[in-house]
């Protein structure tokens, strides 16, 4: 079913109209639906443009963010690494007597560190961050070549 729509027009657009009409075989009304129909689909698909440009900037970003999670956590792994065989290198055994005493003692000192985390955690103010921004603050070089038996931290780019 089709309804009657009244509208005014410019005595240009009408002539342009009855021209179109005639040459085309068709009739005003069909013409006026076709170039409306044209007109409200090009918007859908302006605004489908918009929402995929908005949909592609924000994974853009969450790339850039995975990335960066990416890196702090190979950081990490090489200071957990790094610590662990530094930690069972140096530390000596234990005679048994003195193993509850030693336990007892790290307990404590885990606590303490837990609590240090949770503190950190809780501000935002990562010691990692911290310690790197003062060493490329006071170091800058450390930073500007690779280190010699390792591999860089960040993932070179393409071309390099």
């Amino acid at each position: 079913m089709k309804r009657k729509v009244t509208v005014r027009l410019s005595e240009q657009i009408i002539e342009q109209l009855k021209a179109a009409a005639e040459r085309e075989g068709a009739t005003r009304t069909a013409i006026v639906e076709a170039v409306l129909d044209n007109f409200f689909s090009s918007q859908v698909d302006t605004l489908e443009a918009v929402k995929a440009g908005a949909t592609l900037r924000r994974l853009d970003w969450m790339s850039r963010q995975l990335e960066q999670l990416e890196r702090d956590l190979r950081i990490v792994n090489e200071i957990v690494a790094l610590h662990a065989r530094y930690h069972l290198t140096v530390t000596p055994p234990l005679s048994a007597a003195k193993q509850p005493a030693a336990c007892a003692l790290g307990l404590e000192r885990f606590e303490t560190f837990a609590v240090q985390v949770g503190r950190r955690v809780h501000l935002g103010a990562p010691l990692i961050r911290e310690t790197l921004d003062r060493l490329r603050a006071t170091n800058p070089e450390l930073f500007a070549h690779d280190i010699e038996q390792g591999a860089p931290l960040a993932n070179p780019s393409p071309g390099q």
